[in-house]
């Protein structure tokens, strides 16, 4: 997964949002934007587009 990417809806729904990212020390988003879980990465998504916007890779591991 890399800046650029453009993930299908099906990896950034709503139920693989990171809801609170202050807990994960991750920053603040507004707007269309979202962190989103994806396997052990998090990704920042803009949830109109589907476009990688940022990438924290093993986050989750």
């Amino acid at each position: 997964m890399n800046i650029g990417f453009f993930l299908d809806s099906v990896f950034f729904g709503n139920r693989y949002w990171v809801n609170d990212p202050w807990t994960y020390r991750l920053p603040e988003v507004y707007g269309p934007y979202r962190w989103v879980r994806y396997y052990d990465d998090v990704v920042l998504v803009n949830i109109y587009t589907g476009e990688v916007l940022d990438v924290v890779h093993d986050f989750f591991y």
